[in-house]
């Protein structure tokens, strides 16, 4: 009520103060009471329905707000799970990548392993065929040479002069 009292006071403090004339055309007083009247009928007949409007936008707002609240909270919630995924990720990338290297060192050292167990086979097949081409040519030059005393009929040898000469050619 108070307000309602402040405002009619607002309203006509420009009827006191601009009010022009001489004063013998004075209607203010009618003109202040027809206002009165009209702004009570219309304060009479629209205030519950202003003030439902006013209410109806108030409790609109509200919900409008508690929406958006609520939204603001799910995309938090949202984004929150989102960095959680993002952190799950980077921890999987980082497992993965540490697996990675750690397979690639093992497929290394066995690698490596097999090159060096290949070389030792390489070496040994390589000192294996040296010994049996050492023992081909040892048998061949033993074969030349006793067959070189046999064909020579004149020539007798004792078995000492044998080793001797075949140790010659071997050496």
């Amino acid at each position: 009520m108070r307000n309602v009292v402040l405002w009619v006071f607002v309203l006509f403090m420009p009827c006191f103060l601009f009010a022009a004339g001489d004063g013998s055309n004075v209607d203010i007083v009618e003109r202040t009471i027809n206002f009165i009247i009209f702004f009570a009928l219309v304060y009479y007949f629209a205030a519950d329905k202003i003030k439902e409007i006013f209410s109806n936008r108030k409790a609109e707002i509200a919900t409008s707000l508690t929406k958006i609240q609520e939204r603001l909270q799910d995309t938090n919630k949202e984004k929150q799970k989102a960095i959680k995924s993002l952190e799950d990720t980077k921890r999987a990338a980082n497992e993965i990548i540490e697996t990675a290297k750690k397979e690639a060192e093992m497929i290394s050292k066995r690698f490596d392993d097999n090159v060096k167990i290949e070389i030792e086979s390489l070496v040994k097949q390589f000192n294996d065929n040296i010994a049996i081409e050492r023992r081909r040519v040892e048998k061949a030059i033993v074969s030349d040479v006793i067959d070189e005393f046999l064909n020579k009929d004149s020539i007798s040898l004792n078995e000492n002069a044998l080793i001797q000469t075949l140790l010659k050619r071997t050496h």
